[in-house]
């Protein structure tokens, strides 16, 4: 019964929970698809990536650090995902012969997901960091930057690190970083600018 989706669902953590909702909105999508294990295959590492946040220093690294991830949960997340459509299935079967939309489906399915049902995501097959909380606004590093002038690639050029423009664009952003991504970035701007900044000085949160 419904009961019964909901306490299996709960048991996932927060990054589980998002790729489901992911899983079930690709599969809603493309019903026909649904048994064609190859292609639910591709869409569940689709959906890790964009709900993972997998930090790495490299591409390789976060390529790995996927492929971990799903040899670890892949079971586990399909099985979820098959049970929440299911149940989405049987819950608007009633409703099949005056026809429903793809976002009252999607919201029906949500309900199922303690973490996210309240989050106001309607579609989280796409990236919708903001309301996952992963947007946190320009930090008042991007205003330093501007008033020296200096760009991405000088914190890049700075550091001994590894650092890439990528993660100096999220950390002036406010796109939530792990706490080495952030140490790499503050110490490649103390080099940079010879000053020795702390986190809260460059940043309005932490990791």
């Amino acid at each position: 019964g419904p009961e019964d989706v909901t306490q299996a669902l709960s048991t996932l953590d927060v990054r589980a929970q998002k790729i489901v909702a992911g899983m079930l909105g690709v599969m809603m999508k493309n019903p026909s698809q649904v048994r064609d294990r190859e292609w639910i295959s591709e869409r569940l590492a689709e959906m890790t990536v964009m709900a993972g946040e997998f930090e790495a220093d490299s591409p390789e690294a976060g390529v790995a650090a996927v492929h971990a991830y799903l040899e670890q949960n892949s079971r586990e997340l399909l099985g979820a995902s098959f049970l929440l459509f299911q149940r989405v299935g049987l819950d608007l079967q009633p409703r099949a012969a005056e026809g429903f939309t793809f976002d009252e489906a999607l919201r029906c399915g949500l309900a199922y997901l303690p973490s996210l049902s309240g989050s106001g995501a309607s579609k989280p097959e796409v990236d919708r960091s903001e309301e996952f909380g992963r947007e946190l606004g320009e930090q008042p590093l991007a205003g330093l930057m501007a008033e020296r002038d200096l760009k991405p690639k000088d914190l890049v050029t700075a550091s001994s690190e590894q650092l890439t423009h990528k993660m100096v664009t999220r950390a002036i952003k406010g796109r939530r970083l792990t706490a080495n991504t952030m140490g790499k970035v503050i110490r490649a701007w103390n080099q940079a600018t010879g000053h020795q900044h702390g986190p809260s000085d460059l940043f309005n949160y932490e990791p």
